[in-house]
């Protein structure tokens, strides 16, 4: 279950304090080598969503063009409308508290922490990042944002790792799959998190019907204790260089 923080009210002003401040300790974790991966859940005041999303917006134009900053997705849940999940790549997490720090990090807390009802902050570190090589369709539609959190049996997530790359790798090339990233937890211990994104349902579909997923689904059988599935639609998605 995911730790979240409620603010009740006055609480807003700490928290934003709070929030501005560098990670530290095992929250923090150098990776010199893999970039680290910032995942933000969020609840909005429902009649605060269109205000907070293009603060959202903003804050995400500016933090793409930060010299430490890989990608930005931001996406609200299709279920739970007042639900924001933000998937932030950084070189490492030097940049992620570079980030922090910027004058258009605290303009959008300032703007938006009154209009969050509770959120949940969690450092992942990636273990691969895929992208498709397919031209993106001339229509901008949101994408589907499928976020997969796993919990690997003790002893096997090196095993988990190599089988789900496969899979991965193998799911840039199905028509429709933009992207597909691993990452594990910094926090929790044999905790993965897979973000993959899609044209449309269609193409999930198409990929879950697949012979690699199929071959996946079998090898991680035995080995994952516990898995659920969000789907998401894309706000923006925005990659250095694109």
């Amino acid at each position: 279950m995911l730790k979240s923080v409620v603010l009740p009210g006055a609480a807003v002003t700490l928290a934003a304090a709070a929030l501005l401040l560098p990670l530290r300790g095992q929250e923090a974790v150098a990776q010199a080598a893999s970039p680290f991966v910032n995942v933000v859940d969020l609840e909005i005041t429902p009649a605060s969503m269109p205000r907070f999303l293009a603060a959202l917006k903003e804050d995400g134009a500016a933090a793409i063009e930060e010299a430490g900053t890989q990608e930005f997705v931001s996406s609200v849940g299709q279920k739970d409308k007042s639900h924001v999940f933000i998937f932030e790549v950084f070189n490492n997490s030097a940049a992620w508290d570079s980030h922090q720090k910027t004058l258009t990090y605290a303009k959008f807390l300032g703007l938006t922490m009154i209009m969050i009802r509770s959120y949940s902050i969690r450092p992942f570190t990636s273990v691969a990042l895929y992208k498709s090589d397919a031209p993106a369709p001339q229509t901008n539609p949101p994408l589907l944002i499928n976020v997969d959190e796993i919990d690997v049996a003790d002893g096997q997530i090196d095993t988990f790792k190599d089988v789900a790359k496969t899979h991965a790798a193998a799911s840039v090339k199905d028509p429709g799959c933009r992207e597909f990233d691993i990452t594990v937890s910094q926090t929790k211990d044999n905790h993965v998190l897979l973000f993959s994104a899609f044209d449309d349902a269609a193409a999930l579909a198409a990929n879950q019907a697949s012979d690699h997923y199929k071959a996946y689904q079998a090898a991680i059988k035995s080995i994952v204790s516990q898995s659920a599935a969000l789907p998401l639609s894309s706000i923006a998605v925005l990659t250095k260089g694109q």
